[in-house]
């Protein structure tokens, strides 16, 4: 009886607890059943979607679901186009969200309002998945669509949230100035659709808006333009392909969706050309750096100094010269005046003829220069220079020098080139020596004869086999090679066709094609090897280098031109991924004219 009595205590108490805590929590979800999965319903739209006569001030939509929602990143996932000054106000209202315009709307206009990936619902984050409202302000509205998408002109990676803009003025001022038009941004998959568009032509750009303004900002943000005007062929009809949603986890069903336009994103070398920099850091050295690449000059040279003593060198992209006065002029003023005439821009954005006269003062000395050293083993007029050679590299690349000068005298009969086998007997190797074509302080020796694993090789640069302009001498160095030796590594190769007189650059890239593991220039039909590859995955990107500088350039928007063109090698497969496996060989063929038709 006592034992019953005890229990019934016990369970009235637990039963009291639980009720307790049950009341303390009563804005907390109910535990246990199964997790809501289920998108938001949308309920009612009002106005309608695809009203006319909208109102064009103070208007508002209200979008009521069948539960509570909230609203991710609105100002990354709306658009509503055509873009305004003032962006709209959203508010949540019970289960509704209202959108409130802020700006007069423009009279007989079509507007869209893109809802993204924004809306989900109060609990569980599940989206309501790329709601687009649309509506006019005049008595039709505009039915007209256009897709596309957008990579970046490099890596041929699609980039998401690209603004794409369409322009009913096709002036380029107004790209820099004025609100586009109609505006959409691109998906995960770098895909865009812009709805409810007139059937005009347009003038089409894609820019990454860092700033959220709707307008191009050439100083900081990257675009891509259409070389032509694009008129909208599309009508909008219930049931066609581009109005059906594609999940974008979907990866077959994403790539699948119809593309009007291909869109290439690149950093433009925008801006006004002009010398941007100048400044003498050595005696004998100084540097011009203009602010455009290509820079047209039709003179330079130092007051009062024969052009015959000064050695110049532009880079790659011929934005910057370097200048050195050679070691004929004994005495070097402290002042150089520098007569430069070249092609400037004026404040119209016009090339004009321009002549400048720059200062050059010499550098200061620091204290420590004037003090003799107390490195006695480090002579004054030692030549630093460097010697690399990457063993994997050494065939193709051979050994790389550079120095802090152009270089006054070699003394080849100084260089010495030898192998010697796993057995220690030396023979003596041939090789090329030559200038690298662009940086008059870079050189190359080049081995002659086929290169054979196991063996050393050694190349030997006495003393004073080269002396810089300013009289500097290099010390003797040894650089010891083997290659590598491992039959865990693989290797591609691949036979070239259809260069048909045009120049290509050929790179074996990681996955993302951010990093250059080789490359190769090539001009004819060829055959090219990658040795000596770790496991893992590569992409081969080719671009055609139109003006043969071995760099991948980029474009220009006022002067309609478009960064070089890239493609990447497709595998049989399909797959643009080359996954090489531990001392696997690959060979393929590759036809530069079908991949670039």
């Amino acid at each position: 009886m006592q034992k019953r009595r005890l229990s019934h205590i016990l369970l009235l108490i637990t039963a009291y607890f639980a009720v307790a805590h049950s009341c303390a929590n009563t804005t907390a979800p109910p535990s246990g059943g199964l997790k809501d999965t289920l998108a938001p319903v949308l309920v009612k739209v009002s106005p309608d979607s695809n009203s006319i006569n909208f109102p064009r001030e103070k208007g508002k939509i209200e979008l009521k679901f069948n539960e509570y929602t909230v609203l991710k990143d609105p100002e990354k996932q709306m658009v509503i186009s055509p873009p305004q000054k003032k962006r709209a106000e959203t508010k949540i209202r019970g289960k509704s969200i209202i959108v409130e315009f802020k700006e007069r709307l423009d009279s007989s206009r079509t507007y869209t309002v893109s809802f993204g990936n924004s809306i989900v619902d109060n609990n569980e984050g599940n989206i309501f998945p790329q709601y687009r409202y649309a509506f006019s302000t005049g008595s039709s509205i505009d039915s007209m669509l256009a897709t596309g998408s957008v990579a970046d002109a490099a890596t041929l990676l699609p980039i998401p949230g690209v603004t794409i803009a369409f322009y009913e003025n096709h002036e380029d001022s107004v790209l820099y100035n004025s609100l586009p038009d109609a505006v959409a941004k691109s998906d995960k998959w770098g895909y865009f659709m812009l709805t409810n568009i007139k059937p005009v032509k347009y003038r089409v750009i894609a820019f990454a808006d860092g700033n959220g303004n709707n307008i191009y900002n050439p100083e900081n943000e990257k675009l891509a333009f259409l070389d032509t005007l694009f008129t909208p062929g599309v009508v909008m009809k219930k049931g066609i392909e581009q109005l059906k949603y594609v999940d974008p986890m979907d990866t077959t069903a994403s790539l699948a969706r119809k593309s009007e336009m291909q869109l290439y994103l690149f950093r433009e070398e925008a801006g006004r050309q002009m010398i941007r920099n100048y400044e003498r850091p050595l005696d004998r050295m100084s540097f011009v750096k203009f602010n455009l690449p290509y820079v047209q000059i039709d003179s330079v040279g130092f007051e009062n100094i024969d052009s015959s003593f000064v050695i110049s060198q532009f880079n790659v992209k011929r934005d910057s010269l370097v200048l050195w006065l050679g070691d004929s002029i004994k005495r070097v003023p402290d002042t150089l005046y520098l007569n430069i005439k070249y092609m400037k821009s004026d404040s119209l954005d016009n090339l004009v003829s321009s002549r400048e006269r720059l200062k050059l003062t010499a550098p200061r000395r620091k204290k420590e220069e004037n003090q003799p050293s107390r490195n006695t083993d480090i002579r004054q007029d030692l030549l630093k220079m460097k010697v690399e050679a990457n063993p994997a590299l050494l065939e193709k690349d051979g050994y790389i020098l550079e120095f802090p000068a152009p270089v006054s005298v070699i003394k080849k009969e100084e260089i010495l080139f030898k192998s010697v086998t796993p057995k220690g007997i030396e023979a003596k190797e041939e090789y090329t020596f030559g200038r690298d074509s662009v940086e008059l302080r870079k050189y190359y020796i080049k081995p002659k004869n086929k290169l054979l694993e196991g063996h050393d090789y050694v190349l030997t640069l006495n003393q004073a086999a080269f002396r810089d302009i300013y009289g500097h001498t290099n010390d003797t160095i040894v650089s010891k090679s083997m290659l590598p030796k491992n039959e865990r590594l693989a290797r591609i190769d691949l036979t070239v066709k259809g260069t048909k007189g045009a120049t290509y650059v050929i790179e074996l890239t990681n996955q993302s094609r951010e990093r250059v593991y080789r490359s190769y220039k090539v001009m004819h039909d060829t055959e090219l090897a990658f040795p000596y590859l770790d496991q893992g995955k590569y992409s081969l990107r080719i671009f055609r280098d139109e003006n043969s500088n071995g760099i991948l350039d980029s474009g220009n928007l006022k002067e309609r031109r478009q960064p070089e063109m890239v493609r990447l090698y497709l595998l049989p497969s399909g797959s643009s991924v080359i996954e090489l496996k531990e001392g696997m060989e690959l060979s393929q063929n590759i036809n530069l004219d079908e991949i670039f038709k």
